[in-house]
């Protein structure tokens, strides 16, 4: 069997965080069954819940609110990899460049997205660690 995980983030709120949970595991094969809840510190009421899941290689449905994400270990930064490009952009002078190498440190207990204004880096903290 060939199953390779997809790192998933969900947006969410510290009021419906856990029925959010109770939809996504109906929703998806969650590996390991556990789920990293992250608050945004700028937004205390903003959560992001993390997880990993199973994916047979095959395009699975979207659960609402969701995006495909990226994580370095060293630093504790989640990713898009629109946002990892944006970042090469900005710090290499405007230029794309794929052997360019991101200073994550600049980066740490953060979720980078894409959005308005064009790159968001949202300071996270852990909220709860969830076994299911």
């Amino acid at each position: 069997m060939n199953d390779k995980r997809q790192l998933l983030c969900t947006f969410s709120s510290t009021k419906s965080y856990k029925a959010t949970i109770e939809e996504i595991k109906k929703f998806y094969n969650i590996h390991s069954g556990r789920f990293f809840v992250f608050s945004n510190e700028n937004n205390p009421d903003e959560v992001f819940i993390t997880y990993n899941i199973v994916n047979e290689g095959k395009e699975l449905p979207k659960f609402a609110n969701t995006i495909s994400i990226h994580r370095k270990k060293q630093t504790n930064t989640l990713y898009t990899l629109n946002a990892m490009n944006q970042i090469i952009r900005d710090e290499n002078d405007g230029v794309f460049d794929k052997t360019f190498s991101v200073n994550w440190q600049f980066y740490q207990n953060s979720l980078i997205i894409t959005g308005e204004p064009s790159l968001r880096i949202l300071p996270i903290k852990i909220l709860e660690i969830i076994n299911s």
